[in-house]
């Protein structure tokens, strides 16, 4: 479990430019798709946001929501999403080695 852990943590460590683009990426989106919102309001007509804006911001909101998952993923933890009665989980897969094991009677 440490072993696991030291490793977690030089990954992290390897990466912090990563890991702020990823925070710098969200940032820029979501303030771009409050953005979006509240000129929905401002443009005629005053009051109803068009269908359009509203596809907009979620494709804003799930481009930096993939590149969490993928870090994430990267990092060796599991990703889920809900969505009403869909759920998908996302887990890392272990790399396999062709190594086979060596008995002790084969020595």
């Amino acid at each position: 479990m440490k072993r696991l852990q030291k490793v977690l943590k030089s990954e992290k460590a390897d990466e912090p430019r990563t890991f702020l683009m990823s925070r710098i990426t969200f940032a820029i989106c979501f303030f771009v798709s409050v953005a979006l919102i509240v000129c929905g309001f401002i443009v005629p007509p005053l009051g109803a946001i068009d269908p359009s804006c509203l596809t907009a911001v979620g494709e804003l909101l799930l481009f930096p929501t993939i590149l969490y998952a993928y870090r994430a993923i990267e990092l060796g933890l599991t990703v889920k999403f809900n969505h009403g009665d869909t759920s998908i989980e996302i887990t890392k897969r272990q790399q396999q080695t062709d190594i086979d094991p060596i008995d002790s009677q084969d020595l």
